[in-house]
């Protein structure tokens, strides 16, 4: 049986909707793989413990948890360690199941970590996750390959603009942190006084802000891709049911779905060859959540989320599915890795040690 983590939590705003996604994915799977949990708190600590998988928990982790264990990254053994009265344990992951959502998570951070300790990781490598987490990046690599992105300026969150802002865009106007998920911090302005308040509360999350051209006759609509190489699997669209935007609320909060299932074979077609293009321009594997607008039949990418809620297993029809999924084509990527070089024979470091005084440039 395969050795698995799953990663889950972490330090941001995002952390509950993880340690959801995390938990629904460990529930799935709990039969399949020699599982560890890895919850990382809201101060960046690493922990395990006997009851990760109850959800009542989380509310104060040291305190509810049963025998929690601080976990400790071993780079050099690829594993994780952990202390059980005097003695130190290991576990050595065959694979990581990545579901930090947000900050430390979808940005990179954690797939150039697990990339340092050579464990194989479910999500998109560190530059792909950095590009998709931030809108300004996604944008322009979108549109450099012919892409259509909605209209919208990219700003320093204390140095705004706003003659520049009105000289390429007019109310309404929605306005994001550039790299953020969860629809956190986003609002719809229809005046100079809504969108000063807008930049203050979005400038609370990141020091970047995007300005877009708000489309109010539009259509939205979600749809998973699952790629590792060359196998890649679609999910079949859904259309969101949303107000303004799709909010936090509406995604994580209703009792009832905001997204019903694209009935149109030629529109669902026409949404999965685009999404497909995006995730391959975007060189994104694992599985992505791109969402997009449309107005008067035509497309907009809007985001491309790198570690989507539930890992989209709603969209595919089974979490289980796509969790093992995922897990394999973690392990064949790194397979595949493996087989490039990591070394290179060079004279120099001699040439170096033997033509330079390394203490001539030492401050006395």
């Amino acid at each position: 049986m395969e050795k698995v983590i799953v990663i889950y939590g972490g330090k941001s705003v995002e952390s509950d909707i993880s340690i959801i996604t995390g938990l629904q994915a460990m529930s799935a799977i709990k039969d399949e793989f020699d599982i560890l949990p890895v919850y990382i708190d809201r101060d960046g600590g690493w922990w395990t413990c006997k009851n990760a998988l109850d959800p009542n928990i989380y509310t104060d982790f040291l305190a509810l948890a049963e025998k929690p264990r601080k976990l400790f990254l071993d780079f050099e053994q690829k594993s994780l360690r952990y202390k059980k009265g005097w003695r130190y344990f290991s576990f050595k992951p065959d694979a990581a199941l990545v579901c930090l959502h947000g900050t430390n998570g979808e940005d990179g951070a954690i797939a150039g970590t697990l990339q340092m300790a050579d464990i194989a990781f479910s999500c998109p490598s560190l530059a792909s996750s950095a590009i998709c987490f931030d809108k300004q990046l996604t944008k322009i690599v979108l549109s450099h390959w012919g892409l259509p992105v909605v209209d919208g300026v990219c700003m320093l969150a204390d140095e705004v603009d706003k003659t520049g802002l009105f000289s390429q865009l007019s109310f309404p106007i929605i306005v994001k942190p550039a790299r953020l998920g969860s629809s956190v911090g986003i609002a719809v302005c229809y005046n100079e006084e809504e969108l000063d308040l807008a930049i203050e509360a979005a400038k609370i999350y990141d020091k970047k802000l995007i300005f877009e051209r708000y489309i109010q006759k539009r259509r939205e609509f979600n749809c998973a891709v699952m790629k590792f190489g060359k196998r890649i699997s679609i999910s079949t669209p859904q259309e969101v049911k949303s107000k303004k935007f799709y909010s936090f609320d509406e995604k994580y909060l209703k009792a009832s779905p905001s997204a019903v299932a694209v009935k149109s074979k030629k529109l669902a077609a026409q949404i999965q060859k685009l999404c497909e293009n995006v995730v391959t321009c975007l060189e994104c594997e694992g599985v992505v959540r791109v969402d997009l607008f449309m107005e008067n039949d035509r497309f907009f990418v809007g985001e491309v989320n790198t570690v989507p809620g539930s890992l989209s297993g709603y969209l595919f029809g089974s979490l289980k599915e796509v969790a093992i999924e995922l897990i394999e084509g973690a392990m064949l990527r790194r397979s595949e890795a493996e087989k490039l070089s990591s070394s290179f024979s060079s004279s120099a470091l001699g040439v170096f040690q033997t033509s330079i005084n390394l203490n001539k440039y030492t401050k006395k």
